[in-house]
This record gives structure tokens, C-alpha cells and sequence, in this order.
């Protein structure tokens, strides 16, 4: 009874801290591209625009539908927007509830609350947040199987319903599936279970789901939705370091994503390293800490103490191995690089395995005050915070740059834009049809084009732009820039403003 109330108790904090995680700062690249489905009048007219879809948002359809219904609940505000993936960051700290009573340890909804790496995701107009919902469903899934025999069907239950769901919400969550389908059939394998007659309509309705998700990404995926990818960045072991540097929670002890990148671009790992010299650092040295003790503490009681508990984080961590190692190589084939956010629904799994490995057991079998488990806890939550609130770590500014694009090109300056326009029209930037002033107050184009380009466009009085390594590819705007002795007027959040002497 003790423990069932101390489960509640974490999941109601759980929960109470979800409500922080979305904000209404301004949406960047990532979201502007979610929003088009959002705005969607009608079911139709959202099949329409998925079917016709060339990005990435194609290989994730589960993922725009639940934004298409969302904001037809929370409304198109930044912060109605986020509310969605606030609502399956719930979910996943209820799964997770339901995974720490099973494998005793009640605080585990807890933990994954106060994990930077959720707050992030839970705050983004992506679905990434459903994805680590999803992934939850999955290690549910597993944890009951691995747990008890005799609850062997209801685990393969669980997995028939969110196996597809996780498939639908990302093309990728495909690899977690296979992983954690073939542990549980080894598992089933081994115990010589077989399905019986009323298992054939669960197994037949989730492999012909399967099927036609199949049918769909077989489709899609040769047209290049979100596939090619033409950027700074190529496959390597940053995207493995990085990816565990999400999964881990270290994020909100560094810079801000944005000063990471551009340190990254400019300086190689030895840029990343200069920028991360300041105070808050000394959180990913306590943070790295806590993490070798844990494992230390779980390495020498796992045999004697609790050898059920090491075996299910074995598991856990072969898991998340089998599916970092997959997407990897998939990857490589691709060529195409992955980050944290891509091994989303294995947040789940590194949070059960940190739980685990955390959990402390007394000879006579009691639970003591678990500091370990509690500093773990408390340092995580301080990165969370500061990933929320602290301003290096806000998002692109593109309210901030539309406004004085509106503002400059309503005084009648010619305004040019090399940033995404996708954002950009969310916060009502008109732009030019075919590079020229067609329309009263609207702004010009001029993303990636070369010097020929920029010389058949009206001269600009101001140029805002952003992230030249994706926006100014060949360099054009820069050298502009220089040429014509623009000066630097305003700097904010991944933006530069430049106007004439």
C-alpha cells in the first residue's frame, strides 16, 4: 500500500512538471514546417498535403495528424501548438508510472519528468514527444513480458497496439519495433509459448497495420521525402556523441543548441569544447559523476541483490544498442545524419535503465534513502530549467525577425530574407512572387541563390538572415554584404539584421 501511494505521489509531480515544458516562444525551422498541416481546414485537404509532401513530415504521418487534430482543440498559437506534445509527454510519465510499479522502483515517472530531454521535445510543434509516448508503450511492453510469465499475453497485447502506433508516428521508430519484437519472440521462443485462437484477430489486425504502413513508406520514400539531406553535417560518431549527450540530459549544462552548432561549424570538436567553458559546466562534471557511480552501484549488486532487475536492464540496454547500431548503418547507407531526436522512443529505455541501476536495495532486502537516485533526479530538473528558461537556449527568433521584416517592408524598404520561409509565413511575412515586388509590403527571397541571381533582384534597404550554411549555401548574400558595406544593426537568436549606411 506504502509503495502503490509513494508510485502516485511521483506521478502526480510528474505530471504537475509537464505543465511547465511548453512555452510560447518563437517557433524555428523545424516547426515552420509542421505548421502547414496544422493550419488545414479539413481531413481532405490534410491527406492532400501529406500526399503531395517532399520533406521529412511525409516519413512522419501519425505525427502531423495528431498536430491537424491538436490545433483544432488548442488553436494555432505557438503555445496551443506545443500543448499537443505536452499531452504525450503525459502519456509517456503514465507509461512510465506503470513501468516503475512493475519493476519497483515508484519514482521512475519522476525521472523521466525532470529529464531535459523530454522538456525539450514536449515543447516543440514535432512529434517527437509522441514518439518517446510511444516508445514508452514499447518498453511496457517488453517489461511485461520479461517480467512475468504468466502476464505474457497481455505484454504481447501491448506491443501489437503501440508497435504500429510508434511505426505511424516516425519511419525510423520501424527499428525500435523490429528490436524489441525480436527480443520478446527469443523470449517467447524460449518459454515455447504459442498463440492461441484468440490471439489470431490481435496478431492478424497489427501485422496488417504494419503492412499497409509498409505499403505507405515504400511509396514515399523513393519520391525522397526526407531522405536527402544537404547540410554542414555528415554521418559519423558526432551524431552517436552528440545523440547520447540528448539521451543523457547533458544539454542544459552547455550552450545553447545554436551556439553549439555554429561552434561546431566554425571550430570542429575543439570549437565545441571552447564554447562549453563557463559556470554551468560544472553541471556535466557532476552529471558524468552521478552516471559512474550509478554504474559502479549497479555492476556490484546486480548478481547478489537483484538478479530479475539486472537481467530486465540488460535487456534494455541490448535494446537501445541493436537500435543506435541499426540506424546507424542505415544512416551510413543513406547518408544522411541522425541525432537525439531521432532515437526518440529510446528515451524510455535509458530512463528504465538509469532507474534500475539506481535503485538501492539494503541486506535486508528495505529500500533506504536513495541520494544517489535523488541527486540524479535533482540534476537533471536543473538542466530541464535551464533548457526552458534559460535565454541561450531559446529557439530561432523568427517572430522577432518577421516583425521588423513586416515593420521595414510596410515603410516601403526592400527587404531581402535568407532564412525559411515556412516560419516566416506563420508570423504573416508576405513575400514577393518570383523575386519582385508584385504586392504592396512584401518581402523578397533570396535563400540560396548565386551572385546572378541576387544582381535581377530590386536592391534591398535591409537583409535579415539566418544560419548561412543552410540559407546562403554559395555565399552570394555574404559577399553582398561585404560589397556594398552593409552594416550589422541587430543581432538576436540565430539572426543577423543588416541595413545601408
Amino acid at each position: 500500500m506504502k509503495t502503490r501511494l509513494s508510485g502516485v505521489i511521483w506521478l502526480v509531480f510528474g505530471l504537475a512538471v509537464v505543465v511547465l515544458m511548453p512555452s510560447d516562444q518563437s517557433l524555428w525551422i523545424d516547426e515552420g514546417f509542421t505548421v502547414p498541416y496544422a493550419q488545414e481546414d479539413s481531413f481532405s485537404e490534410f491527406t492532400s498535403r501529406l500526399e503531395s509532401e517532399q520533406g521529412s513530415e511525409a516519413l512522419m504521418p501519425l505525427g502531423m495528424f495528431a498536430t491537424w487534430a491538436g490545433a483544432k482543440i488548442f488553436g494555432q498559437s505557438e503555445l496551443g501548438l506545443r500543448a499537443v506534445s505536452a499531452l504525450w509527454a503525459a502519456v509517456a510519465v503514465l507509461l512510465l508510472w506503470r513501468i516503475g510499479a512493475r519493476v519497483g522502483v515508484a519514482w521512475l515517472p519522476a525521472l523521466l519528468a525532470c529529464h531535459p530531454f523530454l522538456w525539450y521535445y514536449a515543447g516543440e510543434v514535432r512529434p517527437y514527444a509522441m514518439a518517446i509516448a510511444m516508445g514508452s508503450g514499447l518498453l511496457y511492453a517488453l517489461v511485461t513480458v520479461l517480467s512475468s510469465q504468466r502476464e505474457t499475453r497481455r505484454g504481447l497485447y501491448v506491443l501489437l497496439i503501440f508497435g504500429p502506433l510508434l511505426c505511424a508516428t516516425h519511419v525510423l521508430g520501424v527499428v525500435p519495433v523490429a528490436v524489441v519484437f525480436g527480443v520478446i519472440g527469443f523470449e517467447l521462443l524460449k518459454r515455447r509459448w504459442r498463440p492461441g485462437t484468440r490471439d489470431l484477430p490481435a496478431l492478424g489486425a497489427s501485422g496488417a497495420v504494419l503492412a499497409l504502413l509498409g505499403l505507405y513508406y515504400l511509396r514515399v520514400i523513393p519520391r525522397g521525402a526526407g531522405i536527402v539531406w544537404e547540410g554542414p553535417w555528415k554521418v559519423g560518431l558526432s551524431n552517436l556523441l552528440f545523440s547520447g549527450y540528448e539521451l543523457l540530459g547533458f544539454l542544459g549544462f552547455s550552450p545553447g543548441r545554436y551556439e553549439l552548432r555554429k561552434s561546431a561549424i566554425e571550430g570542429g570538436f575543439g570549437g565545441v569544447l571552447q564554447a562549453s567553458a563557463h559556470p554551468v559546466t560544472a553541471g556535466l562534471v557532476a552529471l558524468a559523476l552521478l552516471y559512474t557511480l550509478i554504474l559502479l552501484r549497479f555492476w556490484s549488486r546486480s548478481r547478489s541483490e537483484r538478479p530479475a532487475a539486472g537481467r530486465l536492464a540488460f535487456m534494455t540496454g541490448l535494446a537501445i544498442i541493436l537500435t543506435v547500431a541499426t540506424i546507424f548503418a542505415l544512416c551510413l547507407i543513406v547518408g544522411t545524419p541522425f541525432w537525439g531526436r531521432h532515437l526518440a522512443s529510446l528515451l524510455p529505455f535509458v530512463v528504465l535503465f538509469a532507474g534500475i541501476a539506481a535503485e538501492a536495495l539494503s541486506a535486508a532486502g528495505r529500500k533506504p534513502l536513495n541520494i544517489l537516485a535523488l541527486l540524479l533526479g535533482a540534476t537533471l530538473l536543473t538542466s530541464s530549467l535551464l533548457v526552458r528558461f534559460h535565454p541561450d537556449h531559446r529557439r530561432d527568433d523568427y517572430r522577432g525577425a518577421a516583425a521588423i521584416a513586416r515593420v521595414a517592408a510596410q515603410e516601403g524598404k526592400t527587404v531581402w530574407w535568407t532564412a525559411a520561409p515556412e516560419t516566416a509565413k506563420y508570423y504573416a511575412v508576405s513575400f514577393c512572387e518570383d523575386g519582385a515586388p508584385g504586392q504592396p509590403a512584401c518581402v523578397v527571397r533570396t535563400g540560396n541563390g548565386d551572385r546572378k541571381a541576387l544582381a535581377a533582384l530590386p536592391k534591398p534597404d535591409v537583409i535579415l538572415i539566418s544560419k548561412p550554411e543552410l540559407h546562403d549555401t554559395t555565399g552570394a548574400v555574404k559577399n553582398y554584404i561585404e560589397e556594398h558595406r552593409f552594416r550589422l544593426t541587430r543581432r538576436f537568436m540565430a539572426f543577423e539584421e543588416f541595413e545601408l549606411p
